[in-house]
């Protein structure tokens, strides 16, 4: 056996940036550690990887839930196939462990790793977990869950609730003091953007004309609506900075006094991880509708607050920027709620319980 890792999962970048937190965290801590990926190879697993200078091996994947019943049968020839590459593939690399992030390609790899007798675990960045984690629990030794909401999911004996982990690069500057010159909102969609969130954004300005002069934007928009979300902020007199994708979270995070986001697992972990008050608007489409169950904890513990995509337009959007701006006391008390929350060392704890397992200190 050689000191490697197998992260398996990926397909959106609330798996992958979890993976590579942990890859991180394993290859920076001890010398000799090697991390590989194995997923669908889906162009944004592909970017990601490449970006952050991880290896990914690409296994067939597809889904098993939903569709008709041509469509099972295709994912469970799938999954077999998936199965029998991923056996090839883990007696190849011979790793140590093998941790399975969810997604469609981590189950295969998680059931060769058993019937391999490689150590095996599993991560869950939501609150309500998804199809495949819920599965493949029955096969790990460890499962590690972002919030204690999600211990009623799995096997008791087997769960460590440890937080979502972050890449360091995202908690980068925690300590520094943000400037007050303004109040800034951040507003983001995910890795690629949210057009939901874009269009409501642009219909909100003439409704914050008012508070033109005191606060400023950052905006991360996606590639496809950057042109007109900047061209709209421009049109309407707003200071803003507009990116299609940020690299550089951190900063974005340690300026920002509101955040307008989706709910995915990994922005949720960061602003908690920041202690940032939010408007949380959940992506609908999303499997299980496992994005409300996420905003629904911030929520209920006063850390967000929450706008369903039905009920989103600019003046909605508007009113909930207004009423947080004209309460600074309000904006203090989430933030602190969303703190109470945080997990920054995620990672740390995630990779302690690993070495556990497999007997190492």
């Amino acid at each position: 056996m050689t000191n490697k890792v197998v992260i398996a999962g990926g397909g959106t970048g609330g798996h992958l940036f979890p993976g590579i937190a942990l890859a991180e965290e394993f290859t920076q801590r001890k010398e000799g550690w090697e991390a590989i990926f194995i997923g669908t190879g889906k162009r944004l697993e592909r970017q990601i990887l490449t970006q952050w200078g991880f290896k990914l091996v690409r296994i067939p994947a597809a889904p098993l839930k939903g569709g008709g019943l041509w469509r099972k049968i295709g994912g469970f020839s799938t999954l077999f196939l998936g199965l029998c590459w991923s056996l090839a593939l883990l007696h190849r690399i011979s790793p140590r462990l093998v941790i399975g992030l969810g997604g469609y390609s981590a189950g295969a790899v998680v059931l060769a790793a058993y019937l391999l007798r490689i150590k095996r675990v599993i991560q869950e960045q939501n609150v309500y977990p998804g199809f495949t984690n819920r599965m493949a629990s029955r096969f790990a030794q460890r499962v590690f869950v972002s919030w204690a909401e999600g211990v009623q999911y799995f096997p008791p004996h087997k769960v460590r609730v440890t937080g979502n982990p972050l890449r360091k690069g995202v908690l980068e500057g925690r300590e520094k003091k943000r400037s007050e010159k303004e109040f800034t909102l951040f507003i983001l969609g995910g890795s690629q953007g949210a057009t939901a969130i874009n269009r409501a954004m642009r219909e909100a300005l003439p409704f914050l004309e008012e508070i033109k002069e005191a606060v400023r934007f950052i905006h991360q928009t996606g590639k496809g609506d950057y042109h007109w979300v900047k061209d709209a902020y421009a049109e309407k007199g707003f200071l803003a900075s507009v990116h299609p994708f940020i690299t550089e979270m951190a900063t974005c995070y340690r300026e920002a006094h509101l955040v307008i986001c989706r709910a995915g697992a990994a922005t949720i972990t960061e602003l908690c991880a920041w202690g940032r008050a939010a408007v949380l608007i959940p992506y609908p489409h999303a499997a299980d509708d496992h994005q409300r169950t996420n905003a629904q904890v911030l929520v209920q513990k006063g850390a967000g607050r929450m706008i369903s995509q039905e009920d989103l337009s600019g003046k909605r959007l508007a009113q909930e920027i207004l009423l947080v701006y004209r309460n600074r006391g309000k904006v203090q008390k989430m933030e602190e709620a969303a703190a109470s929350l945080g997990l920054p060392d995620a990672a740390v704890r995630v990779v302690d319980e690993c070495y556990q397992l497999l007997g190492m200190h």
